[in-house]
Protein backbone atom coordinates (compact mmCIF):
# COMPACT_ATOMS: atom_id res chain seq x y z
CA UNK A 1 0.00 0.00 0.00
CA UNK A 2 1.19 3.13 -0.48
CA UNK A 3 1.99 6.55 1.84
CA UNK A 4 -1.36 8.23 -0.13
CA UNK A 5 -3.26 5.24 0.04
CA UNK A 6 -2.31 4.91 3.96
CA UNK A 7 -3.38 8.18 4.63
CA UNK A 8 -6.27 7.62 3.02
CA UNK A 9 -7.52 4.81 4.77
CA UNK A 10 -6.32 6.17 8.46
CA UNK A 11 -8.23 9.41 7.27
CA UNK A 12 -11.38 7.08 6.38
CA UNK A 13 -11.33 5.19 9.81
CA UNK A 14 -11.04 7.62 11.94
CA UNK A 15 -13.90 9.12 10.11
CA UNK A 16 -15.96 6.04 10.47
CA UNK A 17 -15.02 5.34 13.97
CA UNK A 18 -16.12 8.67 15.25
CA UNK A 19 -19.40 8.90 13.49
CA UNK A 20 -20.28 5.06 14.60
CA UNK A 21 -18.96 6.02 17.93
CA UNK A 22 -20.61 8.97 18.57
CA UNK A 23 -24.37 7.40 17.01
CA UNK A 24 -23.69 4.66 20.00
CA UNK A 25 -23.48 7.05 22.48
CA UNK A 26 -26.42 9.15 21.88
CA UNK A 27 -28.38 5.53 21.63
CA UNK A 28 -26.59 5.16 25.15
CA UNK A 29 -27.85 8.65 26.32
CA UNK A 30 -31.66 7.82 24.70
CA UNK A 31 -31.39 3.91 26.59
CA UNK A 32 -30.74 5.93 30.19
CA UNK A 33 -33.45 8.39 29.56
CA UNK A 34 -36.02 5.97 28.39
CA UNK A 35 -34.94 2.37 29.66
CA UNK A 36 -35.18 1.32 33.34
CA UNK A 37 -31.67 0.59 34.85
CA UNK A 38 -32.05 -3.10 34.39
CA UNK A 39 -31.33 -2.45 30.90
CA UNK A 40 -27.44 -0.99 32.07
CA UNK A 41 -27.36 -3.90 34.97
CA UNK A 42 -24.66 -6.13 34.19
CA UNK A 43 -25.25 -9.92 34.51
CA UNK A 44 -23.14 -13.19 35.36
CA UNK A 45 -24.01 -16.57 34.07
CA UNK A 46 -23.52 -19.84 35.77
CA UNK A 47 -21.62 -22.19 33.78
CA UNK A 48 -23.77 -24.25 31.96
CA UNK A 49 -23.55 -28.12 31.94
CA UNK A 50 -22.75 -28.17 27.77
CA UNK A 51 -19.27 -26.50 28.27
CA UNK A 52 -18.39 -29.94 30.14
CA UNK A 53 -20.53 -32.54 29.52
CA UNK A 54 -18.35 -35.11 27.80
CA UNK A 55 -15.27 -32.10 26.58
CA UNK A 56 -11.53 -32.90 27.49
CA UNK A 57 -10.52 -29.53 28.38
CA UNK A 58 -6.70 -29.60 28.35
CA UNK A 59 -3.93 -26.26 28.65
CA UNK A 60 -0.53 -25.72 26.68
CA UNK A 61 1.88 -23.47 27.42
CA UNK A 62 3.41 -21.40 24.69
CA UNK A 63 6.35 -19.11 24.57
CA UNK A 64 4.53 -16.25 26.33
CA UNK A 65 1.15 -17.32 26.86
CA UNK A 66 -1.37 -20.48 27.90
CA UNK A 67 -4.04 -21.66 25.56
CA UNK A 68 -6.64 -23.48 26.22
CA UNK A 69 -8.06 -26.04 24.43
CA UNK A 70 -10.39 -28.92 23.80
CA UNK A 71 -8.99 -32.45 22.55
CA UNK A 72 -11.45 -35.16 21.20
CA UNK A 73 -10.61 -38.60 19.39
CA UNK A 74 -7.68 -41.08 19.27
CA UNK A 75 -4.18 -39.55 20.24
CA UNK A 76 -2.29 -41.43 17.12
CA UNK A 77 -5.00 -39.63 14.71
CA UNK A 78 -4.47 -37.08 12.25
CA UNK A 79 -4.70 -33.93 13.11
CA UNK A 80 -7.43 -30.98 12.67
CA UNK A 81 -6.80 -28.06 14.45
CA UNK A 82 -9.69 -25.80 14.22
CA UNK A 83 -9.70 -22.06 14.92
CA UNK A 84 -12.75 -20.28 16.02
CA UNK A 85 -13.81 -16.40 15.33
CA UNK A 86 -15.86 -13.60 16.90
CA UNK A 87 -17.47 -13.68 19.07
CA UNK A 88 -16.60 -17.12 19.48
CA UNK A 89 -14.50 -19.85 21.31
CA UNK A 90 -13.76 -23.58 20.96
CA UNK A 91 -17.46 -24.47 21.54
CA UNK A 92 -18.17 -23.24 18.17
CA UNK A 93 -17.04 -26.29 16.89
CA UNK A 94 -18.66 -28.37 18.66
CA UNK A 95 -20.72 -30.32 15.93
CA UNK A 96 -16.59 -30.65 13.99
CA UNK A 97 -15.88 -32.67 17.35
CA UNK A 98 -18.26 -34.83 17.99
CA UNK A 99 -18.17 -35.94 13.96
CA UNK A 100 -14.75 -35.92 13.25
CA UNK A 101 -13.23 -37.61 16.70
CA UNK A 102 -13.91 -41.13 15.13
CA UNK A 103 -11.19 -40.83 12.88
CA UNK A 104 -8.97 -37.52 13.57
CA UNK A 105 -7.39 -35.95 16.63
CA UNK A 106 -9.64 -33.12 17.06
CA UNK A 107 -7.91 -29.96 18.38
CA UNK A 108 -10.27 -26.76 19.26
CA UNK A 109 -8.74 -24.23 20.93
CA UNK A 110 -9.23 -21.12 22.89
CA UNK A 111 -7.12 -17.72 20.95
CA UNK A 112 -5.23 -15.51 23.24
CA UNK A 113 -8.37 -13.56 25.12
CA UNK A 114 -11.01 -15.88 24.29
CA UNK A 115 -12.72 -17.98 27.11
CA UNK A 116 -10.10 -20.07 29.47
CA UNK A 117 -7.08 -18.90 27.49
CA UNK A 118 -4.82 -16.23 29.34
CA UNK A 119 -6.07 -12.75 28.55
CA UNK A 120 -2.81 -10.15 28.20
CA UNK A 121 -4.16 -6.74 28.84
CA UNK A 122 -2.28 -4.66 26.45
CA UNK A 123 -3.75 -4.05 23.76
CA UNK A 124 -0.45 -4.33 21.51
CA UNK A 125 -0.22 -8.34 22.18
CA UNK A 126 -3.34 -8.65 20.34
CA UNK A 127 -1.40 -7.58 16.89
CA UNK A 128 -1.28 -9.90 13.87
CA UNK A 129 2.11 -10.80 14.84
CA UNK A 130 1.51 -12.59 18.32
CA UNK A 131 -1.55 -14.33 16.71
CA UNK A 132 0.12 -16.56 13.88
CA UNK A 133 2.94 -17.13 16.09
CA UNK A 134 0.20 -18.18 18.76
CA UNK A 135 -1.14 -20.95 15.82
CA UNK A 136 2.31 -21.83 14.73
CA UNK A 137 3.71 -22.87 18.24
CA UNK A 138 0.27 -24.31 19.09
CA UNK A 139 0.79 -26.77 16.00
CA UNK A 140 4.69 -27.42 16.45
CA UNK A 141 4.03 -28.54 20.26
CA UNK A 142 0.87 -30.29 20.01
CA UNK A 143 1.04 -31.90 16.68
CA UNK A 144 5.17 -32.84 17.22
CA UNK A 145 6.20 -32.65 13.52
CA UNK A 146 3.26 -33.99 12.01
CA UNK A 147 1.43 -31.81 9.47
CA UNK A 148 -2.01 -30.99 10.38
CA UNK A 149 -5.27 -29.87 8.30
CA UNK A 150 -6.16 -26.45 9.84
CA UNK A 151 -9.83 -25.47 9.94
CA UNK A 152 -10.78 -22.08 10.88
CA UNK A 153 -13.68 -19.25 10.97
CA UNK A 154 -13.94 -15.21 10.72
CA UNK A 155 -11.16 -14.01 13.09
CA UNK A 156 -9.77 -17.64 13.25
CA UNK A 157 -9.67 -17.43 9.31
CA UNK A 158 -7.96 -14.21 9.20
CA UNK A 159 -5.11 -15.42 11.21
CA UNK A 160 -5.01 -18.83 9.36
CA UNK A 161 -5.20 -17.30 5.87
CA UNK A 162 -1.63 -16.10 7.15
CA UNK A 163 0.08 -18.94 9.18
CA UNK A 164 -0.81 -21.03 6.10
CA UNK A 165 0.99 -18.32 3.49
CA UNK A 166 3.74 -18.25 5.89
CA UNK A 167 4.56 -21.62 7.33
CA UNK A 168 3.22 -23.71 4.88
CA UNK A 169 5.39 -26.44 5.99
CA UNK A 170 2.88 -27.13 9.11
CA UNK A 171 -0.06 -27.96 7.21
CA UNK A 172 -1.28 -30.17 5.04
CA UNK A 173 -4.81 -28.16 3.82
CA UNK A 174 -6.46 -25.22 4.72
CA UNK A 175 -10.08 -25.17 5.45
CA UNK A 176 -11.60 -21.69 5.68
CA UNK A 177 -15.21 -20.14 6.31
CA UNK A 178 -16.84 -17.69 5.43
CA UNK A 179 -13.49 -14.80 5.19
CA UNK A 180 -11.82 -14.40 1.98
CA UNK A 181 -8.08 -14.48 1.35
CA UNK A 182 -7.14 -11.16 2.86
CA UNK A 183 -5.87 -9.14 -0.30
CA UNK A 184 -9.15 -10.23 -1.72
CA UNK A 185 -10.58 -8.59 0.93
CA UNK A 186 -9.27 -5.58 0.07
CA UNK A 187 -10.23 -5.60 -3.18
CA UNK A 188 -13.72 -6.26 -2.35
CA UNK A 189 -13.61 -3.60 0.68
CA UNK A 190 -12.48 -0.98 -2.06
CA UNK A 191 -15.07 -1.60 -4.71
CA UNK A 192 -17.93 -2.64 -2.91
CA UNK A 193 -20.34 -0.26 -0.50
CA UNK A 194 -21.87 -3.03 0.54
CA UNK A 195 -19.06 -4.55 2.29
CA UNK A 196 -17.86 -1.16 3.75
CA UNK A 197 -21.46 -1.22 4.72
CA UNK A 198 -21.23 -4.68 6.67
CA UNK A 199 -17.99 -3.70 8.32
CA UNK A 200 -19.00 -1.12 10.00
CA UNK A 201 -18.27 -2.52 13.39
CA UNK A 202 -15.04 -2.88 12.34
CA UNK A 203 -15.02 1.15 12.72
CA UNK A 204 -16.73 0.98 15.73
CA UNK A 205 -14.63 -1.00 17.69
CA UNK A 206 -11.21 1.08 17.66
CA UNK A 207 -13.11 3.08 20.25
CA UNK A 208 -11.70 2.46 23.49
CA UNK A 209 -14.44 1.20 26.21
CA UNK A 210 -18.00 1.89 24.27
CA UNK A 211 -17.65 -1.19 22.39
CA UNK A 212 -17.52 -3.37 25.76
CA UNK A 213 -20.34 -1.74 27.31
CA UNK A 214 -22.25 -1.55 24.32
CA UNK A 215 -22.17 -5.55 24.48
CA UNK A 216 -22.83 -5.60 27.93
CA UNK A 217 -25.95 -3.74 27.59
CA UNK A 218 -29.37 -5.35 28.30
CA UNK A 219 -28.70 -8.68 29.12
CA UNK A 220 -25.95 -8.92 26.33
CA UNK A 221 -28.63 -7.92 23.70
CA UNK A 222 -25.92 -7.05 21.03
CA UNK A 223 -24.03 -10.71 21.10
CA UNK A 224 -27.88 -12.76 20.95
CA UNK A 225 -28.77 -10.49 17.77
CA UNK A 226 -25.19 -11.25 15.73
CA UNK A 227 -26.14 -14.78 16.72
CA UNK A 228 -29.78 -15.91 16.66
CA UNK A 229 -31.39 -12.91 14.79
CA UNK A 230 -32.81 -13.84 11.41
CA UNK A 231 -30.88 -11.37 9.62
CA UNK A 232 -27.50 -12.11 11.37
CA UNK A 233 -27.74 -15.25 13.29
CA UNK A 234 -27.87 -18.69 12.52
CA UNK A 235 -30.68 -19.65 10.78
CA UNK A 236 -31.26 -23.08 11.59
CA UNK A 237 -32.07 -22.40 15.48
CA UNK A 238 -32.01 -25.63 16.17
CA UNK A 239 -28.57 -26.00 15.70
CA UNK A 240 -28.07 -22.70 18.18
CA UNK A 241 -29.85 -23.84 21.58
CA UNK A 242 -31.39 -21.93 24.60
CA UNK A 243 -28.14 -23.55 26.03
CA UNK A 244 -26.01 -22.74 23.33
CA UNK A 245 -27.02 -19.14 23.99
CA UNK A 246 -26.38 -19.37 27.54
CA UNK A 247 -22.45 -20.98 26.88
CA UNK A 248 -21.73 -17.59 25.04
CA UNK A 249 -23.16 -15.33 27.64
CA UNK A 250 -21.11 -17.13 30.33
CA UNK A 251 -17.95 -16.73 28.58
CA UNK A 252 -18.22 -13.15 27.28
CA UNK A 253 -19.68 -12.06 30.70
CA UNK A 254 -16.65 -13.36 32.37
CA UNK A 255 -14.10 -10.51 33.32
CA UNK A 256 -12.10 -9.48 30.45
CA UNK A 257 -13.40 -11.35 28.43
CA UNK A 258 -14.36 -8.80 25.77
CA UNK A 259 -11.70 -6.72 25.53
CA UNK A 260 -9.29 -8.75 24.65
CA UNK A 261 -11.55 -10.20 21.32
CA UNK A 262 -12.34 -6.59 20.41
CA UNK A 263 -8.61 -5.82 20.55
CA UNK A 264 -8.23 -8.16 17.94
CA UNK A 265 -10.27 -5.27 15.77
CA UNK A 266 -7.92 -2.65 17.66
CA UNK A 267 -4.47 -4.12 16.14
CA UNK A 268 -6.16 -4.95 12.63
CA UNK A 269 -5.06 -2.15 10.60
CA UNK A 270 -1.74 -2.29 12.23
CA UNK A 271 -1.33 -6.22 10.52
CA UNK A 272 1.79 -5.48 8.69
CA UNK A 273 0.87 -7.37 5.62
CA UNK A 274 2.61 -5.27 3.27
CA UNK A 275 5.75 -6.41 4.62
CA UNK A 276 4.41 -10.08 3.72
CA UNK A 277 5.90 -10.14 -0.19
CA UNK A 278 4.73 -13.65 -1.72
CA UNK A 279 0.75 -13.77 -0.26
CA UNK A 280 0.08 -17.13 -2.65
CA UNK A 281 -1.23 -19.87 -0.37
CA UNK A 282 0.62 -23.25 -1.50
CA UNK A 283 -0.97 -25.80 -0.09
CA UNK A 284 -4.90 -26.77 -1.23
CA UNK A 285 -7.41 -24.75 0.15
CA UNK A 286 -11.53 -25.41 0.33
CA UNK A 287 -13.71 -22.57 1.36
CA UNK A 288 -16.47 -23.12 2.55
CA UNK A 289 -19.40 -20.02 2.64
CA UNK A 290 -22.60 -19.54 3.90
CA UNK A 291 -24.63 -17.39 1.31
CA UNK A 292 -26.18 -15.42 3.62
CA UNK A 293 -23.58 -13.98 5.84
CA UNK A 294 -24.72 -10.58 6.67
CA UNK A 295 -20.91 -9.65 7.43
CA UNK A 296 -18.99 -10.41 4.31
CA UNK A 297 -19.96 -10.17 0.34
CA UNK A 298 -19.34 -13.56 -0.98
CA UNK A 299 -17.51 -12.49 -4.00
CA UNK A 300 -14.77 -12.77 -1.78
CA UNK A 301 -14.48 -15.88 -1.80
CA UNK A 302 -14.05 -16.31 -5.68
CA UNK A 303 -11.67 -13.35 -5.71
CA UNK A 304 -9.41 -15.81 -3.10
CA UNK A 305 -8.48 -18.03 -6.02
CA UNK A 306 -6.47 -16.19 -7.53
CA UNK A 307 -4.33 -15.87 -4.25
CA UNK A 308 -4.16 -19.79 -4.46
CA UNK A 309 -2.51 -22.32 -6.26
CA UNK A 310 -5.25 -24.88 -5.21
CA UNK A 311 -8.83 -23.35 -4.34
CA UNK A 312 -12.28 -24.95 -3.74
CA UNK A 313 -15.19 -22.93 -3.17
CA UNK A 314 -18.49 -24.43 -1.98
CA UNK A 315 -21.11 -22.39 -1.32
CA UNK A 316 -23.82 -23.30 1.14
CA UNK A 317 -27.50 -22.20 0.59
CA UNK A 318 -29.23 -20.70 3.00
CA UNK A 319 -26.68 -20.78 6.07
CA UNK A 320 -25.68 -17.98 7.89
CA UNK A 321 -22.00 -16.61 8.68
CA UNK A 322 -22.17 -18.95 11.35
CA UNK A 323 -21.72 -21.56 8.53
CA UNK A 324 -20.18 -24.47 10.84
CA UNK A 325 -22.90 -24.32 13.21
CA UNK A 326 -25.85 -23.16 10.77
CA UNK A 327 -25.27 -26.40 8.58
CA UNK A 328 -22.97 -29.02 10.40
CA UNK A 329 -24.02 -31.62 8.54
CA UNK A 330 -23.28 -30.35 4.76
CA UNK A 331 -19.85 -28.62 6.31
CA UNK A 332 -18.60 -31.52 7.66
CA UNK A 333 -19.66 -33.52 4.52
CA UNK A 334 -17.51 -30.84 2.44
CA UNK A 335 -14.66 -31.27 5.08
CA UNK A 336 -14.59 -34.97 5.10
CA UNK A 337 -14.60 -34.73 1.37
CA UNK A 338 -11.78 -32.55 1.08
CA UNK A 339 -9.76 -34.31 3.85
CA UNK A 340 -9.90 -37.34 2.61
CA UNK A 341 -8.29 -36.50 -0.92
CA UNK A 342 -5.06 -37.36 -2.02
CA UNK A 343 -2.70 -34.08 -2.49
CA UNK A 344 -2.30 -33.51 -6.44
CA UNK A 345 1.46 -34.13 -7.56
CA UNK A 346 0.91 -30.91 -9.61
CA UNK A 347 0.97 -28.71 -6.38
Amino acid sequence: MGFLARIFEQIYTAYRQYLYTFLAILGLVWKRITEKEEYFREFIWARPEVLDDGWTHKNVQLKNIKLHYVEEGPADGDVLVMVHGFPEFWYSWRYQLNYFKKNYRCLALDMRGYSESEKPRAESQYNMTHLVEDIREFIEILAAGQKVVLAAHDWGAIVCWRVAIMYPELLKKLIILNVPHPSAFREVLAKSPEQRAKSWYIYFFQSPSIPELYMRLNKMEMLEKMLRSSKHGVQNRANFTDQDMEAWKYTFSQAGSLTGPINYYRQIFKAQWDNVKDKTVKIPVMIIWGDRDAFLEVEGAEITKKYCISCRVQIIEGASHWVQQDQPEKVNKFMEQFMSQEISSKL
